[in-house]
């Protein structure tokens, strides 16, 4: 059975008996001074139960170690931890962009692999500063992990906000039509009840009596009766109660849920760029 631990690794036995052929969920393991520290790679939402697993073994030295490779040194996992931070600040960035309800739910389906991946990798690190007390520099990549968690939480917090606040919008447009349609129906209903026993005794009999207009002159009475008509019909359709008028987008983006807004968190001073992220 192949082990994810390398081969030339130097570590205990016991670290390789614990593990199986796949890395499992990210956790610490600790024996003799030795740290090993599983984490998952930056989760994919569209296959969230694929978890690629990276290691890192911390010998009693503090020598920290890559199972992809790379110089010794903690600049390794803080590099792991910064592609979550910087996933946290593009999720962050398309929430300016939503309005639509597709949009919002892809930022909810987004978030939460995210939002899992970083919460177990907070906890993680946790453990591994609470097994490694004199490692310093594992406190700063700590706590890089908590600000990307904390990022997380607000983006999706708020992506469903936004949509919840988009479905409820939509329903009361939808009522303020039904109820203009229900409007317009019962006073055409009143409309045709009026004329109703008329039509019908002219249609049933077929009554052709004379009225006075057969001298009138042709084809300028045909016409006129027709524009009156039409006069009549239009002043019926002005009377119809009007739709509801829209809310314009500048009055629906001051109602919606607000944008989680922070100052800039600080980096460390040997850190790169976190893409952004903002203070949680």
């Amino acid at each position: 059975m192949t082990s994810p631990i390398p081969h030339t690794w130097q570590v205990p036995e016991v670290f390789r008996e614990r593990m199986g052929n796949q890395a499992g969920r990210q956790r610490c393991m600790t024996h003799g001074g030795h740290l090993l520290v599983i984490l998952h790679e930056l989760p994919d939402p569209e296959t969230p139960q694929r978890r690629e697993a990276r290691l890192y073994w911390r010998t009693p030295d503090g020598t920290w170690n890559c199972s992809s490779g790379g110089p010794p040194g903690i600049a390794s996992l803080r590099a792991h931890v910064e592609t979550f931070v910087e996933a946290a600040a593009r999720l962050e960035a398309l929430t300016d962009e939503a309005d639509s309800a597709d949009d919002w739910f892809h930022l909810v389906h987004d978030a939460g692999p995210l939002l899992r991946g970083t919460r177990n990798l907070h906890r993680t690190l946790q453990e591994a500063r609470d097994a490694a007390k004199d490692d310093r520099a594992l406190i700063s990549v700590r706590d890089l992990a908590g600000d990307a968690e904390r990022a997380f939480e607000l983006t999706h917090a708020h992506a469903q906000e936004g949509l919840d606040y988009t479905i409820a919008r939509r329903a009361e447009e939808q009522s303020r039509d039904a109820q203009h349609m229900l409007e317009a129906a019962h006073r055409l209903n009143m409309i045709a009840a009026v004329f109703l026993p008329v039509t019908a005794v002219a249609t049933l009999l077929g009554m052709n009596l004379r009225h006075g207009l057969e001298s009138w002159p042709s084809p300028w009475t045909f016409w006129a009766t027709l524009g009156l008509c039409f006069m009549f019909g239009l002043w019926i359709k002005a009377s119809m109660p009007r739709p509801p008028a829209r809310e314009p987008a500048e009055a629906r983006t001051a109602r919606a849920p607000a944008k989680p807004t922070g100052k800039p968190a600080s980096k460390p001073a040997s850190s790169k760029s976190s893409g952004g992220l903002k203070a949680r």
